[in-house]
């Protein structure tokens, strides 16, 4: 009996060495011929780079891959950023992260010289991409620089809908026109390297009134929009990044796959303003205005003409009430992590998942 149990042993260790074998082979022969991928996908999420560990959902997939016991995550962080308090923004969150076992390395869009060393020896990237200036270059060279470095898995964060060529928010927004570039050049990525993908796009997000006018908000005490009182489909950025779990430990069931992520329903921007006094604990003021002038108070702002010209054409988006459209709602989210989406009032309450800029008060908050 002990001599059948240990041949049938070594016969087990044989068959996966011969599989293991099989698998790198094939993996070198799919780096010739691309198309062979499909026949050695390999499930393991091996080291991951996140883009940016300074983003609520960067942030957010860094910190649970962590807490989860993932060993090996990679976080880029752009040192350009803010101050909070006595220290950077990013310096804050390096310790944090770094404090968690996670291999924290520079990071930034705008320098291409950065790309090779930040997904050397990565398997899987996840990629969120913010509102930046010279979006076209950047991630087709970024995409290039993973495909060099036999990238296996690629997950990115889009906005809603913006593969689709008539969708109107692709075809009046610079920003969606730009993601919708991104993703079609992602689908194609298969053919031509090891990578496959999974893209999720995301609806508006709930943390951007906190992001682009947040200063604003907690100085004037104003929330200003130009979206005519009309709905918004607004997604909250924790349940993106449980999205964004669910697919990443699960790579395979979501391999090559495209999602539509979307809120619980239509939201006023007077409703948002009433959850965002309530978030501060002082009255701000809803300042509804129209087209032009919004596009004048974000000028004064001192926004970039790029952003300026990126928020307006979304504030017009918003205003021509295509949100309340049911068209504009899918069950994709819910599906993915199993619960309703949050509201825009559990998303404020939900501090403890939220971006690291509001885990530390400000002189100004």
């Amino acid at each position: 009996t002990s001599s059948a149990l240990t041949n049938h042993s070594l016969k087990q260790s044989k068959a996966r060495n011969t599989m293991s074998f099989l698998k790198k082979a094939g993996q070198k022969m799919a780096d010739v011929v691309p198309g062979l991928g499909h026949f050695t996908f390999d499930a393991d999420l091996g080291t991951i780079f996140i883009t940016s560990g300074t983003g609520v959902i960067g942030y957010r997939v860094a910190m649970s891959l962590l807490e989860a016991g993932h060993k090996s995550v990679r976080v880029g962080i752009w040192k350009g950023d803010r101050e909070i308090g006595d220290k950077s923004l990013s310096a804050k969150v390096s310790e944090e992260l770094r404090a968690k076992g996670a291999d924290v390395v520079d990071f930034d869009w705008a320098n291409e010289e950065c790309y090779a060393n930040a997904v050397e020896g990565v398997k899987t990237v996840f990629c969120t991409l913010p509102h930046m200036d010279n979006w076209a270059q950047v991630f087709p060279s970024f995409l290039n620089e993973c495909k060099k470095a036999r990238v296996e898995h690629f997950v990115k964060i889009s906005f809603f809908k913006a593969g689709e060529v008539n969708n109107p928010y692709r075809k009046n927004v610079p920003f969606v026109k730009f993601h919708g570039t991104c993703d079609d050049l992602l689908e194609q990525a298969p053919n031509d390297s090891r990578i496959s993908y999974t893209i999720l796009c995301a609806s508006h997000m709930m943390s951007t009134p906190l992001i682009h006018q947040g200063p604003s908000i907690r100085n004037d005490k104003k929330f200003v929009t130009a979206s005519y009182g009309m709905g918004v489909n607004y997604v909250s950025p924790n349940d993106v990044a449980d999205a964004a779990m669910v697919c990443l430990l699960d790579l395979k069931g979501h391999r090559n796959k495209t999602y539509n992520l979307s809120g619980p329903g239509p939201v006023t921007d007077r409703h948002v303003c009433k959850q965002l006094s309530k978030f501060y604990d002082f009255p701000i003021e809803h300042v509804e205005l129209g087209y032009h002038d919004f596009v004048e108070h974000i000028k004064k702002l001192g926004h970039p003409a790029w952003l300026v010209k990126d928020s307006a054409a979304f504030e017009k988006m918003k205003a021509s009430g295509i949100d309340e459209m049911a068209s504009q709602y899918t069950k994709d989210l819910e599906t993915i992590i199993g619960k309703k989406a949050e509201t825009y009032g559990e998303y404020l309450s939900n501090k403890q998942s939220m971006s690291p800029a509001w885990h530390w008060p400000t002189e100004s908050s």
